[in-house]
């Protein structure tokens, strides 16, 4: 049976980007089952995505995983969770060239992509934050359940 394993994007020096790293924490306290990286400790962020995505290409070929990253979108869309079944495109708010990641992501729309993005990312509530890293945590357990019984 493959392993589940979550990567966690994203940095707490910016409030709307902090979402993975929060995600990882919460995820290890529950101890899921799943292998985890990216958390506040040790965050996966832009500066050293590849080198993650090359151990994960090599440790967990053939594992199950899932990307977890904060996105903007439509005005409309903030607070909700996008599912893909294409993995994350880290840094996709500022159009970086980046390879996606995973085989499945979460994303949690934390501001609006037709303002400014850095600004959106930077004064995203933490209220609205907190939220979206428990709705996350959520789908994330739901679909760790869900694998046990492949």
């Amino acid at each position: 049976m493959e392993n589940l394993v979550f990567l966690c994007l994203g940095t707490t020096k910016i409030s709307g980007d902090s979402i993975g790293p929060k995600v990882g924490d919460r995820l290890k306290e529950m101890n899921i089952g799943a292998y985890v990286y990216g958390d506040t400790r040790r965050q996966v962020t832009s500066i050293n995505v590849e080198d993650y995505v090359a151990m994960l290409k090599k440790r967990h070929s053939g594992d199950r995983i899932i990307a977890v990253d904060s996105a903007l979108g439509k005005s409309a869309d903030i607070g909700k969770i996008k599912i893909t079944d294409a993995g994350v495109k880290p840094g996709g708010a500022f159009n970086k060239t980046r390879e996606r990641v995973g085989d499945m992501g979460i994303l949690a729309v934390v501001g609006d992509s037709e303002k400014d993005r850095l600004d959106q990312l930077r004064n995203s509530s933490s209220a609205l934050v907190d939220e979206l890293v428990e709705k996350v945590v959520g789908y994330a357990l739901t679909y760790a359940d869900d694998m046990r019984f492949l």
